[in-house]
């Protein structure tokens, strides 16, 4: 199903997507572009950030500009993370391991978890010096999810996602319309969980076990809402994630940028992380993201198309172009560093 041909080294992210197209098969690539229903809230991901606009400043003494930035504790590249995304191993033989290698060359963080096919103790044997993050669907009782907590412990994890937002399977209809399932595709050593209709018995109750059952940062993933963002704060957990699972849930769900111009209007003082993910495509997505108020910024599908072309030096790839982009636009916005990307410095359309 996937050629073993390596491609050339591409220079923008919608190039590496046209070529993975060619070189997946077709039912497996439109797996990994489906969201839910007819992709509005997948499509409106990247229309909101394009109706985002920077405003330049100018005659700033921009010079070199650092990237890095502190992933709680560990300094990282920059502020561009991985997504989790699963079922690696229908893009790559090695899936999420090889996924991790390419992590680790760049010196950012990579977030795999319970729906992925090649298991932390794999992933990690492989990349002993990754900054591993381990994401927990909710689909099993708390003694599974205890086992997950000690599993990312054991394995040296940096931090515990909690994903809220996926409670039953939605209906993709790019996906459907060929009767491919990606849950039977490509090898697997990670079990699968127990149940995923678990997650319906769930209340913010699991949050308050996780904390209480790990010393690692806890970030809570799938926020869209004020609500859900306040019972963050409360529970005193390290992030937020704004995600809408890349608009492969829920078909009229709002986007990453509406809500997280919502929720840092509503807490625009409050200390804890905020991650956000969906459409990201160019550089200057990430600077538009920041200046909303994001400390870090996920990309998932465009690192699997990276994957798909050339393994863990197609991930680099991407990361690179998306690095580079985020520093030219920093650098022809006027930005001297990441303390100057405020809300002020955006115009919406």
């Amino acid at each position: 199903m996937i050629s073993s041909k390596s491609i050339k080294k591409f220079v923008t992210l919608r190039e590496a997507e046209s070529l993975a197209k060619k070189k997946i098969n077709k039912k497996i690539f439109n797996w990994l572009q489906s969201g839910a229903e007819d992709n509005y809230t997948t499509s409106k991901n990247i229309l909101d950030l394009n109706n985002t606009r920077i405003k330049p400043f100018h005659l700033k003494k921009v010079k070199r500009i650092n990237l890095s930035t502190n992933f709680f504790g560990i300094k990282i590249s920059s502020p561009l993370i991985l997504s989790p995304m699963g079922h690696q191993t229908q893009f790559h033989k090695d899936g999420e391991i090889e996924t991790a290698k390419g992590i680790s060359t760049i010196n950012s963080v990579g977030v795999f978890g319970t729906q992925g096919r090649m298991s932390l103790a794999d992933i990690r044997k492989n990349n002993k010096k990754t900054n591993l993050c381990w994401t927990i669907f909710p689909f099993g009782p708390l003694k599974w999810i205890d086992t997950q907590i000690k599993n990312a412990e054991k394995h040296k994890c940096i931090a515990i996602v909690l994903c809220i937002d996926a409670n039953i399977r939605s209906h993709r209809y790019l996906d459907r319309e060929t009767r491919y399932d990606a849950r039977t595709v490509g090898k697997r050593t990670n079990p699968n969980p127990p149940n995923q209709e678990a997650a319906l018995f769930y209340d913010w109750n699991l949050v308050k076990f996780i904390k209480k059952n790990t010393k690692l940062p806890v970030i809570v993933k799938g926020i869209l809402s004020i609500e859900d963002a306040l019972n963050c704060i409360r529970l005193k957990c390290d992030g937020l994630w704004i995600s809408n699972h890349g608009g492969r849930m829920f078909n009229s769900g709002i986007s990453g940028v509406e809500a997280l111009r919502e929720i840092k209007k509503k807490f625009p003082n409050k200390k804890i992380k905020i991650f956000v993910d969906g459409g990201v495509r160019r550089g200057s997505d990430i600077l538009k993201l920041l200046c909303l108020g994001a400390d870090f910024v996920g990309v998932g599908r465009p690192a699997i198309h990276g994957l798909i072309c050339n393994g863990k030096e197609g991930v680099k790839n991407i990361f690179d172009v998306l690095n580079s982009e985020l520093l030219t636009a920093m650098t022809n916005g006027g930005f001297r560093d990441f303390s100057e990307c405020k809300i002020s410095r955006i115009k919406f359309k």
